[in-house]
This record gives structure tokens, C-alpha cells and sequence, in this order.
């Protein structure tokens, strides 16, 4: 097989603090958020042009754009705020006091925000009320993956995922990894998961595991996959980014300090941009890395 080429084109900076989230926008656009509270849009075709479009007094672990060019902020211990990526207004706010937002998703009408202590508030994507509380774990909710059955797999910080239908009755639940579950992300039927045990694993559609590799040296915090799935890529504590072959879940590249001039400390996110197929990467050292693998 023909060897990848990896080149960091570029490093965006100006946060003030740890970036904790990632979330793509329209074509070459995408949103970074983190401990300072600024929202950043950047445009991955005019490098290091960065526009704080929102605000927050604290810190912000989650992101999500949704059809109609809202960014949904994941304000911790105040709530969800809706920022017209176009204007840079906002348009709604859903006061959620006290709870700590870890991940946003969007399953059908419906957006499922998951917190501390195991909650899973569901709010109508139209009129912005609360629909549902789910509770199923005492543990955080800390990820959320919709399958292409319209089931949503959510994973746990007691190492659980749990499988909920659309009518928000609890399917499946089973013992992923050893504690948390940081990412999940479905490929052709199957459900790849990491987490706080450095293990990869993939597992089939009725949830029996495929395969397992352990990944990192410390905890993995996400992974997301390459457009056209054949790849994906993992963030890990221990200061690297790493490329795997999806079939095989065998190793091929990692981007490091060293090597190829990545983060200096823990990499927290991943997004894998249809733009020029380009990687980007986030991390507690407070810079946004941009990688061309081919």
C-alpha cells in the first residue's frame, strides 16, 4: 500500500485557553471553541483569519450547526445560546443552570444535549422547549452518535454505551471500555468507539465487538473519520494525532511534536473537512493545527 504523505500546512492561534470543540460549517468554514469562552469562525481557505462571532463567560465544551446557520453553544452551567453564524446575533438562548454541556446532536426533529450526572435533555429544534429528561446513568454523558437506524448511541463516563430509539426507550446498553467514552462515529453499519482506556474498538450493528487495538500511551478524545471513510484519525492526552486504515484498524501515520511539528500538549478534538480533505486538529496548547494527508 502506497505510503501517506502528511504535511501541517498551517497552525491557527488566538485563543487564550485550551480548545475543547470543533464543528464544521459551510464549505470551507469551521467553529472552535474552548476555556476563554470565545467562539471562533475560521475559513480553512484564507488561513489564520480568525472572527470571534460569540462570547460566553466560561468555558465551552460543545458545538453544533444545524440547517438553518445556527450554532448551537454548549454554555456550561448557563445553557444552549443560538448564534447566527451569518450575523453574529443571537437568537435564542435555553437556560440550562447548574449542568455542564459535554455534547449536542440532532436526531430527527429533536436536539439531545448531554450533561454531568448521567442527563440527557431533549429540546424541539423548532420551538426550543424541553421535550424529554433521560437518565440512565449516574455517570456524565460525554458523546452521542446517531446510527443510521435512527437509533442514538450514547457513551458514558461509567464506560457504558447506551442505545436509545428515537421514542427514547433505552435498547441496548453495554460495557464499552473501562471508563469513559469520549467519541463514538458510525461507518457502514459499524459503531467505532474511544475512550479514557487508550482502546479503539469497533463493533458491529447488533453491538458485538469486531476488533480492538489500543491506541494511544493515555486516554483517547476523539476520533472522526476521513470523507470518504477509508481512513480515520484519533486525539489523544498523550500529545499526538494518529492515522488508521477503518477496515483494519491498522496504524499509519503519527503526527507529533517531533516529527511533523504538532501540539505540545493534549490533543481534545478532531474534524476532517470535505475542503481540500484537510484534518484539523485542537489542543489544550491553545492552537488549531491543519494537516493535508494524502
Amino acid at each position: 500500500m502506497s505510503t501517506l504523505q502528511i504535511e501541517r500546512i498551517d497552525t491557527f492561534s488566538g485563543h487564550r485557553g485550551p480548545i475543547y470543540a470543533l464543528e464544521l460549517g459551510l464549505e470551507s468554514l469551521f467553529y472552535s471553541a474552548g476555556s476563554d469562552g470565545w467562539v471562533v469562525q475560521w475559513n480553512l481557505a484564507k488561513p489564520d483569519l480568525g472572527k470571534v462571532i460569540a462570547q460566553v463567560e466560561g468555558s465551552v465544551y460543545a458545538l453544533k450547526l444545524d440547517t438553518e446557520g445556527i450554532l448551537w453553544v454548549g454554555h456550561n452551567y448557563e445553557g444552549i445560546q443560538g448564534i447566527n453564524v451569518a450575523d453574529q446575533t443571537q437568537v435564542f438562548s435555553i437556560p440550562m443552570k447548574g449542568l455542564i454541556i459535554f455534547s449536542i446532536d440532532f436526531v430527527g426533529s429533536n436536539a439531545w444535549i448531554g450533561h454531568n450526572e448521567g442527563l440527557i435533555t431533549v429540546v424541539d429544534l423548532e420551538t426550543k422547549s424541553v421535550v424529554k429528561h433521560l437518565k440512565a446513568s449516574e455517570k456524565s454523558v460525554r458523546c452521542m452518535c446517531v446510527l443510521a437506524n435512527d437509533q442514538v448511541a450514547v457513551g458514558y463516563s461509567d464506560g457504558f454505551v447506551r442505545v436509545f430509539d428515537t421514542s427514547f426507550q433505552l435498547l441496548h446498553a453495554f460495557k464499552a471500555h473501562e471508563s469513559s467514552v469520549f467519541s463514538l462515529q458510525s461507518r457502514g453499519g459499524e459503531l467505532f468507539s474511544v475512550g479514557k482506556d487508550a482502546r479503539i474498538k469497533c463493533w458491529s450493528s447488533d453491538f458485538t465487538l469486531l476488533n480492538e487495538v489500543i491506541g494511544h500511551i493515555y486516554a483517547i478524545h476523539d476520533l472522526q473519520f476521513s470523507p470518504d471513510g477509508f481512513w480515520f484519525a484519533t486525539a489523544s492526552m498523550d500529545k499526538t494525532v494518529k492515522i488508521w486504515e477503518s477496515e483494519t484498524l491498522k496504524l499509519r501515520k503519527v503526527l507529533d511534536a517531533s516529527r511533523h511539528g504538532g501540539h505540545k500538549n493534549s490533543v481534545n478534538k478532531l474534524i476532517w473537512s470535505a475542503f481540500d480533505d484537510l484534518l484539523v486538529s485542537a489542543s489544550d496548547d491553545k492552537n488549531l493545527s491543519i494537516w493535508k494527508i494524502q
